[in-house]
């Protein structure tokens, strides 16, 4: 049996490299409200961390929209950003 050594390594036995983070930039609308998954584009955070931040009051409750769908008035996410 041969063992794998650094000429005979396999695809498999290589070391996987992890892929680049891309940042895409989001344009906010100039006024209305906004929906979750542009609001964490935006600011480049995950949904938990989102809501435990509402939950401590570092980020705005937003509007309820109907039972189901809330949203975030524009100005209030500009605001977190500066």
């Amino acid at each position: 049996m041969v063992l794998p050594n650094s000429k005979t390594q396999t695809a498999s036995t290589k070391a996987k490299h992890r892929r680049k983070i891309t940042y895409t930039p989001t344009e906010l609308p100039s006024e209305g409200y906004v929906r979750l998954p542009s609001v964490l584009r935006v600011l480049g955070i995950s949904k938990s961390s989102f809501f435990n931040g509402i939950r401590e009051g570092r980020f705005p409750e937003g509007k309820l929209l109907s039972p189901r769908c809330r949203a975030w008035p524009v100005d209030q996410i500009r605001a977190l950003l500066k």
